[in-house]
């Protein structure tokens, strides 16, 4: 059989007539008329090459072929009309739905904090999960995103070598800056390249070989630097920095965070970073779900309430 030239909507009258056993009330469960069900009955017959309903004593009785036909057609009729037919509105306030991010601690601390916030004020039952990356800016497979993460956001520098299935939003751009803390003793609101180069550096490395982005800036104008505290993550960096003479170097929002509070210079990087753009990302399956929507634009929503 040639499914182009096939008319699907004999499948409704093929679910109809195994339902009812009965041409007229099948006509009427779908609104044909008598007629127009017998002649769906008859074209059925001929495309299938079998009678599918006999008359019995007892009424229409489906054959061996009409009983081995129907769970495959209404599995088929079932998935279309999920995907066809209208979904109903998410409720924030009633949801208990658990959604799984993968992010840095930077995002954790600039981000999911005021999120959270919003989140209890909206959805109380709703939770978030949340996990870190193997890498800083390496953005998770798209069967990640497809099979356990809900949501990815973080340092993906290049959105357009992703994967066609993976979605983005860029959140905002990150410029950085040098740390040091105010009683340093070689240190008094500004920074040389030449200095920044000398000064022994508290630095957050993902990758467990290899030199970082700052160190290659550096080579290429013939300097190289000392990392002498490497950690995974950036909330701890204010802290060994305000304790020492190390500088280092971190994402502006992270050190507005901390600067006050631990009495630490906020510096410009005497050479030339460019900004980092904080994207969020997400899987073409989650694209049309309601809840999910609702949740990218609540990051949205609390991302500009910050820029205000």
């Amino acid at each position: 059989m040639n499914l182009q030239s096939f008319d699907l909507n004999l499948l409704l009258a093929f679910e109809a007539l195994m339902i009812e056993r009965h041409v007229t009330r099948a006509a009427r469960r779908i609104g044909l008329s008598q007629p127009a069900m017998s002649n769906a009955l008859s074209r059925l017959r001929r495309t299938f090459d079998d009678p599918l309903l006999v008359r019995t004593p007892e009424g229409m009785s489906p054959t061996a072929a009409a009983h081995s036909l129907i769970v495959p057609v209404r599995a088929a009729l079932a998935q279309l009309r999920a995907a066809l037919e209208a979904k109903p509105a998410f409720d924030p306030t009633a949801s208990k739905r658990t959604f799984h991010l993968s992010t840095s601690d930077h995002v954790e601390m600039t981000l999911i904090a005021p999120l959270a916030t919003k989140l209890l004020s909206q959805a109380t039952r709703v939770s978030l999960r949340l996990s870190r990356p193997r890498y800083l800016f390496q953005p998770p497979a798209a069967q990640s995103l497809a099979d356990s993460i809900d949501l990815a956001i973080g340092f993906f520098p290049d959105v357009t070598a992703l994967d066609a299935s993976i979605h983005s939003e860029v959140l905002w751009e990150e410029r950085s800056v040098a740390l040091a803390r105010k009683a340093h003793p070689r240190i008094r609101g500004k920074l040389s390249l030449r200095q920044f180069a000398t000064e022994d550096h508290a630095a957050v490395f993902y990758k467990t070989e290899g030199q970082g982005f700052i160190d290659t800036l550096l080579e290429q104008k013939g300097l190289t630097r000392r990392a002498a505290v490497i950690v995974p993550h950036f909330a701890s960096i204010p802290f060994v920095v305000a304790a020492s003479d190390l500088i280092a170097t971190v994402p502006a929002r992270t050190a507005d965070l901390f600067a006050e509070q631990l009495k630490l210079q906020v510096l410009p990087v005497p050479i030339t970073i460019p900004p980092f753009r904080m994207t969020m990302l997400w899987h073409e399956r989650m694209e049309t779900d309601l809840a999910h929507s609702w949740l990218r634009g609540l990051i949205v929503e609390t991302v500009t309430g910050a820029k205000d």
